[in-house]
């Protein structure tokens, strides 16, 4: 099983949530949830949750190795910044935007 995601997935996530961004929704997910959410690999539930109706996961099922993937990497490079996000990657509130931030920190490494 890989342990990291491949670029592709990290892309995929990351359009995704530039166009929740974009359609008002950056508030709508707090940091607690996103580390909550990666720390029991259910980021992606998490995220359809909060934002009902908004993204399309079915690339990424529940346990797969893809979604596995990603939710490690994720958590990985999330694991050095939590707590020091405004240093580190110049976020403050915006559990989007973090992930944002988070998935461009797993795309240099």
């Amino acid at each position: 099983m890989p342990n990291k995601a491949c670029l592709s997935s990290l892309a995929f996530l990351g359009l995704y949530v530039n166009s929740a961004i974009a359609s008002g929704h950056s508030e709508s997910v707090s940091f607690d949830e996103i580390y909550a959410g990666l720390k029991t690999g259910t980021l992606l539930e998490v995220l359809n949750k909060k934002i009902p109706d908004h993204f399309d996961f079915s690339l990424f099922p529940a346990g797969s190795q893809k979604c596995i993937a990603l939710n490690r990497s994720l958590h990985a490079i999330a694991a050095g910044i939590e707590g020091r996000e405004r240093r580190k990657v110049g976020v403050e509130t915006s559990g989007l935007h973090l992930i944002l931030a988070l998935i461009f920190e797993a795309i240099q490494h």
